[in-house]
């Protein structure tokens, strides 16, 4: 959706660019870009309920529009009637002069009537001219009610009730005839009604004569009955209006729904396009490299040396392979919102250690200074999120930076805190500017980057996705072949002193841990088999629930720790089978559950506290870190 849409309420106000002539995008809280001001930005939003102010424009303008348009009829009408009454008071042998001077009066203002329908054309009826044309009209039908009501001053005389009783019906049905022509519009039916019908009811009932004053209090009554009627009618076409707002709405509503839907479609075949071409690359590599590996081994005495080459270039594709997957995998649990935030005051200082610490080594190797400020500001945020978001701009930087260095610092700003990631690197192209935090994408100028450094285009869409989940706004400027700022506004808050941790004694070390592995696929107990008796531990693999109960029963003494899939069978799962065996076992054996499911039943609150969950493919320096944390025994995975 590009279509350009009124800013909701509460919208986050617009940062000024650090610097200027500087390309500047900044990124909402709603993850939305709006253009305004040089600007590029598009911003959605949900259509609220109807405004009660935007009811009260549109029925004033669709009332004025009604009475302009009703003119015409209004003023035929006048015009006939007049004329008929005319005639009858002219048989009742009154004065000519003084009716045909009052039917030419009527005619005259009547046409004066018909100038206001002539210049609704050249001013046609806004909500900026409304009030301007319904006191226009409420005026010239207050002038009517006067000329209609001057019959009672004119012509009213006592001794004749048949001259009042046809003054009285020409009244009545004009007062009749507006309730439905002006009654749309309640001030200008009664500026016409009561100086219309008033006149002659008061000559009636002030003369003492019961059949006139019978006659006053009917034309009074009748008024009553005409004013509540027409004051119905402006109630219906309120109601008739909001109904049409409130179903323009819920159409707004489904049509924004809908192209949000084909939206996600589009990104998701995008998406999957991009995911597969990327993943089919080091399978490609792979089916090239284990035939080379066989056949070596196959038909000749391979050396060491080219058995370590292959064999450490099938490593790099597998954890080429394994990253993308990862990210894959965080993409998916931020979009189904298996994430649980818990906004907290963390440090700051901390997480920029730990991303020092993860990739320190990645810019080293590339010859990049990576500088991270210390800092003693605290921020409300939950520490894995802002983890996550420092941890994806820090190698996003790394990534496209070839020469220079990598800076993260933060500063205050009122009361938000600013933290900001500067590269050297290559920087970003003006109008890749606004898809920048989509998946897969990647800037027009990536090719510059060398084909080891090039990522996956997804790292600034997690960055999106969990810049979202904290509220925090993005910024981001950049100057094509210098480099990028990327920055994370978060609420500022005072730090929160924390007790020292107890210092933990070292556990005995044992020479081997015996490691019960149940997994439904023989390759993976192969797998973890070799790998783990490789290291000096004891692995007892089973494939079926059954054998694994039996190796428990025969090893229950020396099983120290225990590692299961969690998708054993469609009717029993991972935890079920730990629950199981640590009954056997009759302890509470550390345990790991390995699984590519990423949903929230597992992830956000389907496994119990002493039970640690690695997605697969597990990475063999996280799963001994794992056994290391459970059992300190354990060797180091090299």
């Amino acid at each position: 959706m590009n279509a350009r849409r009124r800013k909701p309420q509460g919208a986050t106000k617009r940062e000024k660019p650090m610097k200027k002539n500087a390309p500047t995008r900044k990124l909402e809280r709603n993850g939305s870009w709006l253009e305004t001001g040089g600007e590029l930005r598009t911003l959605f939003f949900m259509p609220n309920t109807v405004d009660k102010l935007d009811l009260k424009r549109r029925l004033l303008r669709e009332q004025v529009s009604i009475l302009l348009s009703h003119l015409p009829t209004m003023v035929i009408g006048t015009v006939l009637l007049a004329s008929g009454g005319a005639w009858l008071l002219y048989l009742q042998n009154l004065p000519t002069n003084r009716v045909l001077g009052w039917l030419a009066g009527m005619t005259l203002y009547s046409g004066l009537r018909l100038v206001l329908y002539a210049k609704r054309h050249r001013h046609p009826v806004t909500d900026g001219n409304a009030h301007r044309w319904a006191l226009v009209l409420t005026i010239a039908s207050g002038g009517a009610g006067l000329m209609w009501g001057s019959i009672a001053l004119l012509f009213f005389t006592p001794e004749n009730l048949y001259t009042q009783a046809v003054i009285a019906i020409m009244l009545c049905g004009i007062l009749a005839s507006a309730a439905q022509s002006i009654g749309v519009y309640w001030p200008a039916h009664m500026a016409f009604a009561i100086p219309c019908s008033l006149p002659f009811s008061f000559r009636c009932l002030i003369e003492n004569v019961p059949e006139l004053t019978t006659l006053g209090v009917l034309s009074l009554l009748f008024l009553g009955f005409t004013s509540s009627f027409a004051r119905s009618i402006p109630l219906s076409l309120r109601q008739s209006i909001q109904l049409r707002m409130e179903n323009e709405a819920l159409v707004e509503r489904l049509t924004w729904a809908k192209e949000q839907a084909e939206a996600s479609e589009r990104r998701k075949t995008r998406f999957l396009a991009a995911a597969s071409h990327d993943l089919r690359q080091p399978i490609h590599a792979m089916g090239l490299f284990v035939p080379a590996l066989q056949r070596l081994v196959r038909h000749a005495r391979p050396s060491p040396q080219a058995l370590t080459d292959i064999a450490d270039r099938m490593h790099s594709v597998l954890e080429s392979m394994g990253q993308l997957l990862q990210v894959l995998m965080e993409i998916s649990r931020l979009d189904s919102g298996a994430v649980t935030v818990r906004r907290a005051p963390c440090a700051i200082n901390p997480i920029l250690l730990q991303v020092g610490e993860v990739l320190r080594g990645q810019a080293k190797a590339k010859g990049l200074r990576l500088r991270l400020r210390e800092t003693s500001l605290w921020v409300q945020a939950d520490p894995a999120v802002l983890h996550t978001v420092l941890l994806n701009l820090v190698a996003n930087a790394v990534r496209y930076s070839e020469r220079g260095g990598v800076l993260v610092g933060a500063r205050c700003r009122g009361d938000e805190v600013e933290i900001q990631v500067w590269d050297s690197g290559i920087g970003i192209p003006e109008g890749d500017m606004p898809r920048v935090f989509d998946e897969f994408y990647q800037a027009s100028n990536a090719h510059r980057a060398s084909a080891q450094s090039r990522g996956f285009g997804l790292g600034l869409s997690i960055v999106h996705r969990s810049a979202e989940l904290l509220d925090a706004r993005l910024n981001v400027r950049s100057r094509l072949g210098r480099g990028s700022v990327f920055s994370v506004f978060l609420p500022r808050c005072d730090p929160v002193i924390e007790p020292p941790a107890p210092a933990r004694t070292s556990a005995s070390a044992a020479p081997t841990q015996v490691v019960l592995v149940l997994d439904n696929d023989e390759q993976v107990v192969r797998a973890l088999t070799h790998l783990l008796s490789g290291l000096g531990h004891r692995v007892l693999g089973a494939q079926t629930m059954r054998d694994a109960l039996v190796l428990a029963w025969n090893n229950s003494a020396s099983i120290s720790l225990i590692v299961v899939d969690y998708h054993l069978s469609e009717t029993f799962d991972g935890l079920q089978a730990i629950s199981r065996l640590r009954g056997i076992l009759e302890r509470e054996v550390p345990a790991l559950v390995i699984t590519g499911d990423a949903s929230l039943q597992l992830t956000g609150g389907g496994m119990r506290q002493d039970i640690t969950l690695l997605n697969k493919p597990v990475d063999p320096r996280a799963l001994q870190r794992w056994m290391t944390q459970a059992a300190p025994s354990a060797a180091a995975i090299d």
